[in-house]
C-alpha cells in the first residue's frame, strides 16, 4: 500500500490510515447500525427517501408483511398480494379498482356450467376413463362409466330430450363422427368391419376378422 502511494504521489503518506483499517461509517439514522451506502444512509433508508422523500427513522426496517386475509370488506379469502386476495388483485390490475360491490364467482367442487354443459371434477379412481383428465364434461364422463372405457375423439354423446344438463344415462346416446376415407367398396367394407369390431364384435365371425387381419 505504501509502495503504491510512493509510485502515485511520491510520498508514502504514513499519517494517512490504510484502506480497511478504519471501519466504514454507519447509517446517519441514529437507531440504525447498517453501513452507510448513499447520502449517509444505509441502503434501506436510502430507498425510503427515494420512494417517499422521508427516511422515517422511527420506523424499523424490515420486509413488508402481508395481512393474512384480503383487506376488502366482507372478503375472507387469503391474501395474495398487496393486501388483496387473488381475485381482487386481478381486478385491481385489470380495471384499477377492486370492485368490492361485485361478488366473486364461486366455483364449487360439484363443477360448473360452461356453454350450456356441466363440467365436473373427475375422482382420482375414475381418471382412467378420462385419460387422466381431472375436469371433463359430465355427459362424457357418464357415458364413459356406462361403456367402462374412455371415449375416443370421434365419439359424441347426444342428449335425447335436448336438455344438455340432463345427464342421466337413459337420456344419453353414443354417436360417432367417424367416416370412411374412400368411396371404393373395399374401403367401405373395411370401414364397416372396423365399426363392428369397435361396437358389435359379437356380430363378426372369426373367419371375417381373420381374413381381414391376413389382408392387413
Amino acid at each position: 500500500m505504501h509502495y503504491k502511494r510512493v509510485r502515485r504521489h511520491g510520498d508514502a503518506q504514513p499519517d494517512v490510515p490504510q484502506h480497511g483499517s478504519v471501519p466504514p461509517p454507519t447509517c446517519a439514522v441514529p437507531s440504525c447500525e447498517h453501513v452507510s451506502e448513499a447520502r449517509g444512509w444505509c441502503h434501506g433508508h436510502y430507498l425510503r427517501w427515494v420512494r417517499t422523500g422521508d427516511v422515517r427513522g422511527d420506523v424499523p426496517l424490515g420486509r413488508r408483511t402481508q395481512p393474512e386475509h384480503c383487506t376488502v370488506d366482507g372478503c375472507g379469502r387469503r391474501c395474495h398480494s398487496k393486501g388483496l386476495c387473488k381475485a381482487h388483485h386481478k381486478r385491481k390490475q385489470a380495471t384499477g379498482s377492486v370492485q368490492a360491490d361485485v361478488p366473486i364467482r364461486e366455483v364449487s367442487g360439484d363443477g360448473c356450467i360452461s356453454h350450456g354443459y356441466r363440467q365436473v371434477p373427475v375422482p382420482p379412481d375414475e381418471r382412467t376413463l378420462t385419460r387422466d383428465r381431472t375436469y371433463v364434461l359430465e355427459h362424457r364422463l357418464v357415458m364413459a362409466r356406462t361403456l367402462g372405457r374412455p371415449l375416443d375423439d370421434d365419439e359424441v354423446v347426444h342428449h335425447i330430450n335436448g336438455d344438455t344438463l340432463d345427464n342421466r344415462p337413459d337420456n344419453l346416446e353414443l354417436w360417432s363422427t367417424m367416416q370412411p376415407k374412400g368411396q371404393r367398396v373395399e374401403d367401405k367394407v373395411d370401414w364397416a368391419i372396423a365399426m363392428l369390431q369397435r361396437y358389435a364384435r359379437h356380430l363378426l365371425s372369426d373367419g371375417d376378422t381373420g381374413a381381414r387381419k391376413e389382408k392387413a
